[in-house]
């Protein structure tokens, strides 16, 4: 009779859950903010695995930086929290009254996060300290880097208007300072092209400006065009017009060249070319911890991170730092978790390929599956509170809603879980393509909803 009562009660709680999704969901659809667009939603009751909402569940959709869960669930799942990488640098030749008689090598790991503003640890300055410690002012040689010669990283179906810009940041073997330059323009009136001022740090690029200054079009309106080898960039579009400094950021496909110019101003540098012998240790530098990473990679939504991530996991299964390398491991992974591995198409770590799709359903059980990792959970932001969930801030939602936003044009999604009125964990993925009302309006209409859900 206990056990009858109990799983009556757990039906009725279902039935009643059930339409309370589905008001929500009517109040959603009918919303002004999603006309035209498609609209995908699953809820799973993470004790049970049972779904207990879905409309469109099944559909592909185009998931955005939501992909990063995929990524950095795996990664904590395949290579755990704890895993660090390290750069390393060799000297060879000897020193002879403050000359390096020999050349410098480096041996990266992939690591996404040399001398990034988002962590603490500093390799120009171990590998600097390293040189003074030995009394070097001077190379003869050069600075070389392992296996570097013809890899830049961007996955294949990336976009060439991606590309160039900040946000189309590839993650390659030697990695340094977030992969990125800025530049800063002196601003003119409407109409006209504005002045180039500073380039910071050096990269090898050449720009062509097909930019104007606009008064009509406030902000950054300005994109980067150029393939990662070329050393030609062609920056389009707008910035404000005024008598300013305007700065914009662009994607470094040359780190390598960036450090050792920034080297060059502090030990002067030959170019002898030729084979030195004795090898012998200089430096190490160690990441933070992949749990770290993870959490900075969701909370402030970093692409290099996402796929310095994935082409770790390439690297380690099979020895390969690449893209492909990477998903043929994540896609084994899920394979093993007997997900649905049809409701999936994988391209790249961030989701900045448009060739991503994912279904709610799967976004929502992958959820279920990883919501027993206390470092993936802490990776999630905080609705009205932290990372990209700082502006879903609906009443009845603040500090309930734990989850990875995803978001381009036309697009706002979000992936993840919170806990009920009754105490019920609910993992939830809701998916919005095709939608071109202002993205305020639409996070005012999702977090109306999951007030109604929870």
């Amino acid at each position: 009779m206990i056990r009858f009562t109990l799983l009556l009660t757990l039906f009725l709680c279902t039935v009643g859950l059930n339409a309370q999704f589905e008001e929500g969901f009517n109040d959603l659809q009918n919303s002004i903010a999603f006309r035209g667009a498609s609209m995908g939603i699953c809820f799973v009751d993470v004790s049970t695995g049972e779904t207990l909402f879905g409309n469109n569940a099944h559909q592909f959709f185009y998931p955005a930086s939501v992909q990063k869960v995929i990524t950095t669930a795996g990664a904590l799942s395949l290579l755990g929290s704890d895993y660090q990488y390290e750069t390393k640098a060799y000297y060879s030749g000897e020193v002879e009254a403050g000359v390096l008689k020999g050349s410098i090598r480096i041996k990266s790991s992939g690591d996404p996060t040399t001398n990034s503003a988002y962590f603490n640890p500093n390799f120009k300055a171990d590998f600097l300290q390293a040189l003074k410690l030995r009394g070097v002012e001077e190379i003869e040689g050069v600075i070389t880097f392992d296996n570097q010669e013809s890899f830049h990283g961007t996955p294949q179906s990336w976009l060439y208007e991606d590309i160039g810009n900040y946000y189309g940041v590839a993650s390659q073997k030697f990695n340094y300072k977030d992969n990125l330059y800025r530049l800063t323009f002196q601003q003119k009136q409407d109409g006209t092209t504005p002045d180039i001022v500073g380039v910071k740090p050096k990269v090898p690029y050449s720009f062509d400006l097909q930019l104007t200054c606009s008064s009509a079009q406030k902000g950054d309106n300005a994109f980067i065009l150029g393939a990662p080898f070329s050393a030609e960039r062609e920056i389009v579009g707008s910035i404000s017009a005024g008598a300013g400094a305007f700065t914009i950021k662009g994607a470094n496909a040359h780190p390598q060249y960036t450090f050792i110019e920034e080297i060059k101003e502090q030990v002067k540098m030959g170019a002898k070319q030729g084979a030195y012998c004795n090898e012998q240790f200089l430096c190490s530098t160690k990441s933070p911890s992949l749990g770290e990473l993870v959490q900075v990679t969701n909370f402030e939504s970093i692409n290099l991170f996402a796929e310095g991530i994935i082409n770790t996991l390439g690297l380690v299964y099979t020895k390969t730092y690449s893209t492909r390398g990477g998903l043929d491991v994540l896609h084994k992974y899920i394979s093993q978790k007997e997900l649905d591995t049809k409701e999936i198409i994988l391209k790249d770590g961030s989701g900045l390929s448009r060739l991503n799709a994912m279904t709610p359903h799967f976004a929502a059980q992958w959820i279920c599956e990883h919501y027993e990792n206390d470092r993936f959970r802490a990776s999630l932001p905080i609705s009205g509170e932290s990372g990209t969930l700082r502006h879903l801030n609906h009443a009845g939602i603040k500090g309930v809603v734990h989850a990875k936003s995803g978001s381009a044009e036309g697009v706002l999604n979000y992936a993840g879980y919170f806990q009920n009125k009754e105490g019920r964990t609910i993992a939830f993925a809701i998916f919005i393509n095709q939608a071109y009302q202002s993205q305020y309006s639409i996070r005012r209409e999702i977090g109306a909803f999951l007030a109604k859900c929870i």
